[in-house]
């Protein structure tokens, strides 16, 4: 009886393809922990073949495991998140007290995988604003192009620093993967509502806001409006009282360039009417809504954005889940 020879398990398909089906497998096993039989099924496949794949993606370099990689997580975090809260998906840092800019570094390396775990071809990838969007983009080093429009969500900062700010976070994204992308040439926040009718109505910030909100991925930051996390980016559109002022009608976090409450309720706010983006209520219609936000300082409003089930997939660090959970809990 003649043995048959062992065929290599991405044999179905060739060169480009076969690669990718080869990288997608392992993106499903080591980064987003789906057992084998999970991705036989996604893969439409065998469980034994999985098994193949992922022997001959190490064979072939497309998976170099490494045991020393320095931004350790915590699981048991993480499935309490998604568990409590409804999520996708949750990436919990190790913080150790590390420095806030090392902190977001890590948190930069997880989501980074995150991302490069969901796009696909022929996608539109929203990009909102912020230090961690920006760490996150910095740590992307894809080994492939992708047919991605990277588009913002909103209106750009104006900020005196311009690296946090959307249209260059929107470039840098997208050169990554050599992507198109798109501006959104308004500001976040204009003076009136009568100047924000007529701004958006103007056809190319409409066709981009339209454009955004048919994104089937979201990065996008949470902001609080703590002194320390809300200074320079409200800088320019509210002062030191009228963020005080929003406080005390029960504002807790912005998204979106809009503010909710502790239960995710956006306020009925002026200030909500005259920001220019997709809107909080639009990430609701979007498949996957990164947000990355970590400290103490943003606790209420991460539970908040939680609670209003404005994302699906959370990156942070131990002390503030810890907190978050515990908060929610009593």
């Amino acid at each position: 009886m003649k043995r048959r020879k062992r065929e290599s398990a991405s044999t179905a398909v060739s060169g480009t393809d076969s690669d990718q089906l080869l990288l997608d497998v392992a993106i499903y096993y080591y980064d987003q922990r789906l057992t084998q039989e999970d991705i036989a099924q996604r893969v439409g496949t065998s469980r034994s073949t999985v098994s193949r794949m992922l022997e001959e993606a190490r064979e072939r370099g497309i998976v170099h495991i490494k045991i020393n990689y320095p931004w350790k997580r915590r699981h048991e975090l993480e499935d309490r998140l998604v568990q409590r809260f409804g999520l996708q998906e949750a990436r919990v840092l190790v913080g150790n007290e590390r420095p806030d800019e090392e902190i977001r570094r890590g948190m930069g390396e997880l989501t980074a995988r995150l991302v490069d775990g969901y796009v696909r071809d022929g996608q539109i990838l929203g990009v909102s604003y912020g230090r961690s969007l920006a760490s996150t983009i910095a740590a992307l080093s894809p080994n492939r192009k992708v047919n991605l429009t990277v588009v913002p969500v909103l209106g750009a900062l104006g900020s005196e620093n311009p690296s946090i700010d959307g249209p260059d976070l929107v470039r840098r994204l997208a050169h990554a993967y050599g992507a198109v992308y798109r501006y959104l040439p308004v500001p976040l926040l204009v003076e009136d509502l009568r100047t924000r009718d007529a701004l958006i109505q103007l056809p190319k910030v409409h066709g981009i806001i339209t454009l955004a909100k048919k994104a089937q991925i979201v990065l996008i930051g949470i902001g609080s409006l703590a002194p320390e996390n809300s200074s320079e980016i409200w800088k320019g559109y509210l002062d030191d009282r009228e963020l005080a002022r929003l406080k005390k009608l029960g504002a807790v976090g912005h998204m979106c360039g809009q503010f909710y409450d502790s239960q995710g309720k956006v306020l009925d706010l002026e200030v909500n009417q005259r920001s220019i983006g997709i809107g909080i209520k639009a990430l609701s219609n979007i498949d996957h809504v990164i947000a990355v936000a970590s400290g103490l300082g943003k606790k209420d409003a991460i539970l908040g954005a939680l609670r209003g089930k404005h994302l699906n997939i959370l990156v942070t660090e131990d002390a503030t889940a810890t907190a978050i959970l515990k908060e929610d809990g009593a």
